[in-house]
């Protein structure tokens, strides 16, 4: 493994964050599931995490830090965007919730439009309270990548940036980090493996929320299969209660992923932290470093 570089592609969330710390934690997960399946003295890779949140924050015109964009009002295209993707999870949620809707005001989001705030509530009578807030929160930063050509153009030029390491086979990308990769793949900013060492022969997606119709549409990808080029090998994990993946795998839109449910507890199912020390990432890292 002397020679393997590994990139992390980080999800949504990560704004009180750096590049060092967040591949300090990503390796220290890695490392935890290196060491117990596989051994004490399993040599572990360095990696690399960019760090592409800054995309999602809004300058300033006073002294002072960058502001989160979360709080960005609602335009019409993005709540269509909300509502359709919504409605994978839970298809009559809007309609039964109609009633509800004032009370789905007080979840400490008020700039939510009403048909949102009741999609909120008829997904939180079905799936638990916190639920629809939880989505909708992870909707609007993919919206933004998908639909701000500047963000998305800045947060590839930032992950591009890592895969220039020498000996970067393998990417493990995390809930939105999976749209962004499988973009770049796509777009053919991240060539495959050519059989000399040379480019991705590996992909490990994590917590995917790529079996949103909204997001194959947005990738360019709308009633396609999925696919990965020649050369690189595509592994998902989805874990049961993660919201995000819908706790199911990406086989039914890409027929050539090998899906691997593992599990993640109940407290944070969807944590990248979580899936990184699973045996199914120690194995594909311990296979790419020979």
């Amino acid at each position: 493994m002397s020679d393997l570089h590994i990139v992390g592609v980080h999800g949504i969330w990560q704004g009180d964050t750096d590049t060092t710390r967040l591949t300090a934690d990503w390796r220290a997960a890695l490392t935890r599931g290196l060491t117990r399946h596989l051994g004490p003295h399993t040599t572990i890779p360095p990696m690399t995490v960019p760090h592409y949140s800054p995309a999602f924050t809004a300058p300033r015109r006073r002294l002072g830090a960058a502001k989160p964009t979360d709080h960005e009002p609602i335009g019409p295209n993005e709540e269509a965007f909300i509502l359709e993707t919504l409605a994978h999870y839970a298809p009559d949620a809007p309609v039964r919730a109609a009633a509800d809707a004032p009370s789905a005001l007080g979840l400490g989001l008020p700039y939510l439009p009403r048909p949102v705030a009741a999609a909120i509530a008829g997904i939180d009578r079905e799936s638990g309270r916190g639920t629809g807030a939880l989505l909708v929160g992870a909707i609007r930063q993919v919206h933004k990548y998908l639909h701000h050509p500047d963000r998305a153009e800045q947060i590839r030029a930032t992950v591009l940036d890592a895969f220039t390491t020498p000996g970067t086979r393998l990417a493990i990308a995390h809930s939105l980090g999976s749209v962004v990769v499988l973009d770049m793949i796509l777009r053919g900013q991240i060539p495959p493996a050519d059989g000399h060492g040379q480019g991705l022969a590996t992909l490990v997606t994590c917590g995917s929320p790529l079996a949103w119709p909204t997001v194959r549409r947005g990738i360019g990808q709308e009633g396609r299969s999925l696919r990965l080029p020649d050369g690189i090998a595509w592994i998902n994990l989805h874990a049961r209660g993660d919201a995000i993946a819908q706790a199911r795998g990406l086989a039914s839109v890409a027929p050539d992923v090998h899906d691997v449910e593992v599990s993640n507890g109940l407290g944070e199912p969807h944590a990248a932290t979580r899936y990184l020390d699973k045996e199914p990432i120690a194995r594909t890292i311990a296979a790419d470093g020979h």
